[in-house]
């Protein structure tokens, strides 16, 4: 059986860490790591994160993406899963990742994440979005497209090396923040990828929608466009939001970290 090694990203996540630790200390499969990269928190992030036996790296000041790239490096698992530190698991993830690689020829599975926290109007909104996905995901091809976000990613660690990781600077030099995304595009071009709408899905704090509004939101992350419509990705429109964007996106981590010395009160939903 395949071993998977699931990784996180954090900067001052001690708030949320340890929900998703519990997920995964609930796990019916149980051939798994954890590699948590940290970017040089200053709360309790990385004392949690190694009292439940997650593998530390610390990289001061290293950017997410460059940070899971990294972090894959030093993985042993056949399975990458990425996801977030804000992240919570249904206990069969993982043994229902491992049934979707039972398909020899399966590169890469994505799945919705679902806002645990959210208002029935942001709620919506992420489920018209997961719909957008999996619609995508399963036109015939040249159509087909793989919207692929780190949140919730499983990848084969060859097919991972064999496309280059994440390549956080794109055709340019600066940084960009839908890369994620860009690796889908790049796994759905060497072989064969799936987005599981029920059986691979796991549950999203809402927090950044909720602290940023549904409009700022929507406009901060129009970028995921390009996704559906690659020629999008010529435009001046995106160019523009994603440069804003990238801008901010330090500082929004930051911002939703503010509160993490607080005691967690995200619960596992039922």
């Amino acid at each position: 059986m395949p071993r998977i090694s699931v990784i996180v990203p954090t900067l001052n996540e001690g708030r949320y860490i340890g929900n998703l630790l519990t997920s995964l200390e609930k796990q019916d499969y149980r051939d798994f790591e954890v590699i948590v990269v940290d970017g040089g928190s200053t709360d309790k992030t990385l004392a949690i994160s190694e009292a439940f036996g997650a593998h530390t790296l610390i990289l001061p000041k290293c950017r997410e993406y460059p940070s899971r790239n990294k972090a894959a490096e030093t993985a042993t698992g056949d399975i990458l899963l990425f996801t977030g530190a804000d992240v919570i698991f249904p206990e069969d993830l993982l043994h229902n990742i491992v049934r979707e690689f039972e398909n020899p020829k399966l590169l890469a599975v994505a799945g919705p994440g679902i806002p645990y926290d959210a208002r029935l109007t942001f709620k919506t909104m992420f489920f018209i979005y997961n719909s957008a996905r999996w619609f995508f995901a399963h036109l015939p091809r040249p159509f087909k497209r793989f919207s692929s976000s780190t949140n919730l990613l499983a990848v084969r660690k060859e097919a991972f090396e064999a496309v280059g990781g994440i390549d956080s600077k794109g055709e340019s030099s600066e940084y960009d923040v839908n890369a994620d995304g860009m690796l889908g595009k790049k796994l759905c071009a060497n072989g064969l990828v799936r987005f599981s709408f029920f059986r691979v899905r796991a549950y999203a704090s809402a927090r950044r929608i909720t602290s940023m509004g549904g409009v700022r939101f929507t406009i901060h992350f129009l970028y995921v466009l390009e996704n559906f419509f690659p020629f999008l990705s010529r435009s001046a429109l995106i160019r523009k939001v994603k440069d804003h964007s990238g801008q901010i996106h330090s500082q929004m981590r930051m911002k939703d970290a503010a509160d993490s010395d607080n005691p967690s009160k995200d619960l596992m939903p039922q």
